[in-house]
């Protein structure tokens, strides 16, 4: 369970972090003391120049620990739909990217975290693969001066720019590490783009205190096997009794999912 305070309950306007399962011990005690906003930019098909998705992303920043989620996650979780009725989700609340990526500073361990209609999955990894390299070029982003470092991760060479004025070694997505916050990041093919678009010391630290207690453990290739498969097929996945659909219906559903998701063949991490 997650306890924070009355602050973050009433205004929702952070990201929605789910009950993570750490069994018999805390995953994390912090207090998130500033956040940060990115505008992320991603062409999730790699074939088509027009398919762009564009979304407000939300960076935590606590002593120990920071969280990385898309801002519609908070929104989605505060609606109430009954499936029953006519009821439907705001554009506003639908993301591309269902996730929470946690990063745990004293442990060096990252985890990222989602949840799939009523599951909730994780799975951690060492992030030893990323290592930077720093230049000594240098530009202006916004009012900061900014340093140039770049990157092979993952089937992707990056470019990053970071200022040390924002002493936070963090940046979005699973990128951290450099002398600075990250402002501004962004593969050589520009297939995804994050943009810092503010920060902010929060006026009231949220304190988080974070357990194990329904997650489920499972390895990164089984996850996003296990994604693919409720995306291709969500009524199967989530199947309910008092929800009926002909075969013929559901076959049409399933190949057009399908379809939707041989579109989305261009992921951040390529390998």
């Amino acid at each position: 369970m997650l306890y924070i305070n009355q602050f973050f309950k009433k205004v929702l306007v952070l990201i929605f972090i789910s009950p993570l399962v750490f069994h018999g011990q805390e995953l994390i005690e912090d207090t998130f003391k500033y956040k940060a906003t990115y505008k992320q930019t991603a062409y999730l098909d790699s074939t088509d120049v027009d398919f762009v998705k564009i979304e407000e992303m939300h960076l935590l920043v606590g002593k120990q620990t920071s969280m990385f989620a898309s801002a519609a996650m908070s929104m989605q979780r505060s609606l109430k739909i009954n499936r029953g009725n006519s009821g439907h989700t705001p554009r506003a609340a639908v993301t591309e990217f269902p996730y929470v990526i946690i990063k745990d500073i004293k442990k060096n361990k990252k985890y990222y975290t989602h949840k799939i209609v009523d599951d909730n999955f994780y799975y951690e990894e060492n992030p030893d693969d990323l290592k930077w390299e720093i230049h000594s070029e240098t530009k202006k982003y916004k009012n900061y001066n900014c340093v140039k470092a770049t990157t092979n991760w993952r089937g992707r060479k990056y470019i990053a720019w970071f200022t040390k004025k924002i002493p936070v070694s963090d940046g979005p997505y699973k990128f951290n590490g450099l002398p600075g916050l990250i402002v501004e990041l962004y593969d050589t093919k520009e297939h995804y783009h994050f943009e810092l678009q503010g920060f902010e010391k929060l006026k009231k630290p949220l304190k988080v205190n974070i357990k194990w207690s329904d997650y489920i453990k499972i390895g990164k290739e089984k996850l996003m096997e296990t994604f693919l498969t409720y995306k291709k097929d969500p009524m199967t996945y989530a199947y309910s009794p008092t929800r009926r659909m002909s075969p013929e219906v559901h076959k049409a559903y399933v190949k057009s999912f399908t379809e939707m998701v041989k579109k989305r063949n261009n992921h951040i991490e390529l390998e």
